[in-house]
């Protein structure tokens, strides 16, 4: 089966299907990643503590160091190099990118079997944009007999009583947890803002399922989360 998962930011692979993307790559399905944006608004003005090594930085080094975690987690995973498309939009401006989202990805999901994406209705707007730039391209290619996997973060949303019928719960495993923390890891960037650090960890350490959507071409446009 091919998989392409769309990843709005560097990390959220492996904070949307991360646990479940395991269990893929054990089945040996052929996947394929599109991180949408490169992450540069991480420190951004707000109420985190920067670390020294990265409050100075500029926001094309922080993009260039996000973009490098990126990568690193592509091929901690053993996912084929090539099959890691960066598409480098400006984080935080996903709105602004999703025509041409479209038009760059077409070529990339005309032959998959599956579609990962984030939510609709999302609180973030890079997130909402990956849905729109996955949906827009997958209706331009008239994809309908292919599934549709949905997924959030939790600080973003949550999936409504209208999908219950195409909900499941993903128990996150002892070994599945390690395995988790181990690729948080490779976001250093991360490491280096305190307060989202200790909540990131945190979440890895406690989080015992994921909840996740499968839906339909039919289902487009019909239910809070699709």
């Amino acid at each position: 089966m091919k998989i392409v998962i769309f990843e709005p930011h560097p990390d959220d692979l492996l904070f949307g299907p991360g646990p479940i993307l395991l269990d893929w790559l054990d089945e040996g399905h052929e996947i394929h990643v599109i991180t949408v944006t490169d992450g540069r608004a991480c420190c951004r003005a707000g109420t985190d503590v920067f670390s020294p090594e990265i409050k100075d930085l500029s926001e094309d080094e922080i993009a260039k160091m996000r973009t490098g975690e990126a990568r690193q987690a592509i091929k901690y995973l053993g996912i084929p190099n090539q099959n890691h498309h960066l598409l480098n939009f400006h984080d935080a401006d996903g709105k602004k990118y999703v025509k041409e989202g479209i038009l760059r990805v077409k070529p990339i999901i005309k032959d998959a079997d599956r579609l990962v994406l984030s939510s609709t209705n999302n609180q973030h707007e890079d997130h909402q944009a990956a849905h729109d730039i996955a949906v827009g391209a997958a209706k331009e290619l008239n994809l309908a007999d292919i599934e549709y996997f949905v997924f959030f973060e939790a600080s973003y949303g949550r999936f409504q009583e209208d999908s219950k019928d195409k909900q499941f719960e993903f128990p996150i495993s002892d070994v599945c947890r390690e395995k988790l923390l181990e690729w948080y890891e490779i976001y250093k960037s991360q490491s280096y803002l305190k307060y989202t650090n200790k909540m990131y960890r945190g979440y890895l350490k406690k989080v015992e399922f994921m909840t996740y959507g499968l839906f339909q071409w039919e289902d487009i446009g019909n239910f809070y989360n699709f």
